[in-house]
């Protein structure tokens, strides 16, 4: 299978219902991306990777795989912010403190960059709480 197959199963198991089941196709696509070179489906896998692992209370993991993912969004000379915000997101939902005050302030300025005045509001709620 190749990865945008499996990201589709991954896409189809978590919208079934089935987290661990979507947690493992999307770790495969990982995978699969990072054997082909491909940054932007990597980060896209690990970005969803992050999300289940931290909604299965997998921390640790939730906050490597954000890390990654922001990592390969800021070296992707053309990535959308709407991707590099959400990356930002899962990130500072892993993190407490300074690290994710900031991690907020940039994924809130993406937002409003990027048109999705949702993020932004969820971003200025979880800095007030702070």
């Amino acid at each position: 299978m190749t990865t945008r197959q499996v990201l589709a199963e991954a896409i189809l198991a978590r919208d079934a219902g089935r987290p661990a089941e979507a947690l493992d196709l999307y770790a495969r696509a990982g995978e699969l991306a990072r054997q082909d070179g491909d940054a932007v489906l990597l980060a896209f896998a690990l970005r969803h990777v992050s999300d289940l692992a931290r909604e299965q209370g997998d921390a640790g993991r939730a906050l490597d795989t954000a890390r990654e993912a922001v990592s390969l969004y800021r070296a992707l000379p053309d990535a959308p912010p709407l991707d590099l915000a959400n990356a930002l997101r899962l990130a500072a939902l892993a993190l407490a403190g300074d690290e994710a005050r900031d991690l907020w302030r940039e994924a809130g300025e993406l937002y409003v960059l990027a048109g999705a005045p949702a993020g932004a509001r969820e971003c200025r709620a979880r800095l007030a709480a702070r």
